[in-house]
């Protein structure tokens, strides 16, 4: 009995790379989840400023006067632009919302009216959403709703007593004032945002398509770099020797392992969202050619990862060790697992290099964001995931050159 537990010691410690990585993936993933929910530094995190995007229709110095105070708050990082612009950015996924002062704001507000203001957003990104305008609507309440309420009530004054002599009035008129800069009258206004998701909200929920394409990319991964370690398999078993020795270019050996990835990898990603359109009513056909883009070039960035990290490893303890960590790391920083909105600045940074973070986007550019295939945002995702794929399959037939075919 302790002879054999020796013996599977003796194997465990013998392979040093693969006995640290056993430890390395959950010290990785304890410190990557303590940075991603705010154990380490949370304060600073929900202190920083969140990214406000703001337009300008009215072009008074009413309006300027208020963007110049949400600018000012360390609550909110202002960026100004033209309001067709800001709207093509959120409904491109570029930004979250924008908040629009329309043509006679300034004139509403001197008038003491409900001035024209609305927030437009991407419902796809509710939980962002409703953090940033629970942090806005408080604070323009108090820059723009205490200033109407206030002249309101101080013309429904003068109409009951115009007569009134000037001293007596200008005292009531403080007290107003005064009365109207409480906290209770403040929670009693009612917000005059208008709110406007600017992308219809029909039959494919944003809940589902990212339930669906981050599963399926993070399982996807998994699948791949099993089937690249069957190279490492060959070579144990001798098999991969006897291809070596046969009229067969080594090049083609890895060549041919691709292709089958590939093969599979575009299957079961097609056969996942076909479960998810029987199974949860995913709109697919209608929008066919677009996702089977994106399922080829997902399926070949995906593809392209199982065969580096197999022919970057030397045995298949490594490449089960090394794949769990890399392959969390790039779900948990691409999306798969947590919303990029929620992460530190830093880790939303670093999702654009992820297979997962391009995939995932692509998918909502199709469900909910409804592109066009020719679209330039579509494609520039496409296109990013074909060079990602491309460069790791580079790199790839370099690597398996140095370790796998290495027969003596």
């Amino acid at each position: 009995m302790f002879t054999l537990a020796i013996k599977d010691l003796k194997l465990f410690f013998a392979d040093k790379r693969a006995m640290i990585l056993g430890f390395a993936v959950p010290i990785a993933l304890i410190t990557l989840f303590a940075f991603a929910f705010g154990g380490v530094g949370g304060e600073k995190e929900m202190a920083r400023p969140r990214r406000l995007l703001v337009a300008d229709d009215d072009g008074s110095l009413g309006s300027k006067k208020i963007i110049d105070q949400l600018d000012s708050l360390p609550e909110f990082r202002v960026k100004r632009m033209q309001r067709d612009s800001a709207e093509m950015r959120v409904k491109k996924g570029d930004e979250a919302a924008v908040l629009i002062f329309h043509e006679g704001f300034s004139d509403s507000l001197d008038a003491g009216n409900k001035p024209p203001v609305e927030f437009k957003y991407d419902a796809s990104k509710e939980a962002e959403i409703a953090i940033l305008q629970g942090a806005l609507t408080g604070k323009l309440m108090a820059m723009i709703g205490g200033k109407s309420m206030l002249k309101n009530a101080l013309a429904n004054f003068d109409r009951q007593y115009p007569d009134m002599d000037s001293a007596s009035r200008a005292q009531i008129h403080a007290q107003i004032a005064s009365d109207m800069g409480g906290g209770q009258s403040q929670q009693k206004q009612e917000s005059f945002i208008r709110t406007t998701s600017l992308i219809a909200e029909e039959e494919n929920s944003p809940g589902l398509i990212h339930a669906v394409a981050g599963t399926a990319i993070m399982m996807l991964l998994f699948a791949v770099i099993a089937m690249g370690a069957s190279i490492l398999e060959e070579k144990q078993e001798g098999t991969l020797k006897r291809l070596l020795y046969s009229p067969l270019p080594p090049n083609q050996i890895l060549f041919g392992k691709m292709i089958s990835a590939n093969i599979i990898s575009t299957l079961q990603l097609t056969v996942m969202f076909l479960f998810a359109k029987f199974a949860f009513g995913l709109d697919i056909f209608s929008h066919i050619i677009p996702l089977l883009f994106m399922i080829l070039a997902s399926a070949y960035a995906c593809a392209s990862f199982g065969m580096l990290i197999a022919s970057f490893a030397k045995t298949r303890q490594q490449v089960q060790s090394m794949s769990t960590l890399i392959v969390l790391i790039m779900s948990c920083f691409g999306g798969s697992m947590i919303p990029t909105f929620a992460m530190p600045e830093f880790m939303q940074k670093m999702s654009v290099f992820t297979v997962n973070y391009w995939s995932i986007q692509g998918f909502y550019d199709i469900f909910w964001r409804k592109l066009d295939w020719v679209d330039p945002t579509f494609l520039t995702r496409l296109a990013v995931l074909f060079l990602i794929g491309t460069v790791m399959n580079v790199i790839a037939v370099q690597l398996f050159k140095k370790n796998a075919l290495k027969i003596a």
